[in-house]
């Protein structure tokens, strides 16, 4: 299976999605797209579900002099860090800190350049679904799902057109449902299986932002910071 891109993508995966959530009353499903790759496929399914949409931003925990990521960090959270990968690689608490440092200004710049100064929207007691464009790592995803769930959804999906099989299964321990359109048994990538595949600039991402997040939708104010730590 190829899509054509993401919009088409996520056309699909919403009709896929959308006998899952008949539930729901009105108002009780929030969207959230994985940033920024993940919003032109959330912003599809957010239309065709009637739902306000939202970004999950998450960055990717790299040390200098290795290409493979480390841990992931979003919101206000604790890194999710892959502790067998820092053993392996030899990083240094100092080295982690530092990314963690990084990464973390870099969350906050990005929440703060999407949004235009609306507050995230309130998923407690609400059904969250996050949407990557690809499920092809499970750290960067499950630090999202871990940011979604410390806010107390009633439901935690996540939907992805396409995801590797392997990754799809371990992100059942971490969310009430994984919908996924294909699930090849190797993907490491999410671009090959798009006809169409860009890089979704920041500006993109806050205009489908804008176009999607209702004004009478009440943000959500006063949250406590997080301080529990995972690994």
């Amino acid at each position: 299976m190829r899509f054509l891109d993401r919009s088409t993508a996520g056309h699909q995966l919403a009709r896929t999605l959308a006998p899952l959530l008949n539930g729901p009353p009105d108002g009780a499903v929030v969207v959230l797209g994985l940033a920024p790759g993940g919003l032109p496929v959330a912003a599809e399914v957010a239309e065709a579900l009637g739902a306000p949409l939202d970004a999950a931003v998450v960055r990717p925990l790299a040390v200098r002099g290795h290409d493979r990521p480390v841990g992931a960090i979003a919101d206000g959270d604790p890194p999710l860090v892959d502790r067998d990968t820092l053993r392996s690689l030899g990083v240094t608490a100092a080295e982690l800190g530092a990314s963690v440092k990084r990464e973390r200004v870099e969350v906050h710049r990005r929440e703060a350049l999407y949004r235009q100064g609306r507050d995230r929207l309130p998923v407690q007691g609400r059904t969250a679904v996050l949407v990557s464009d690809g499920l092809t790592d499970a750290l960067t995803t499950r630090a999202a799902l871990h940011a979604l769930a410390a806010d107390r959804p009633e439901r935690l999906i996540v939907a992805a057109p396409v995801g590797d099989a392997r990754v799809a299964a371990d992100l059942r321990h971490d969310a009430d449902a994984v919908v996924c359109l294909h699930l090849p048994r190797y993907a490491h990538a999410a671009g090959p299986w798009y006809g169409e595949f860009h890089e979704v600039t920041d500006r993109e991402a806050a205009v489908l932002l804008h176009r999607r997040t209702p004004p009478g939708d009440r943000p959500l104010a006063g949250r406590a910071p997080r301080h529990a730590a995972r690994s």
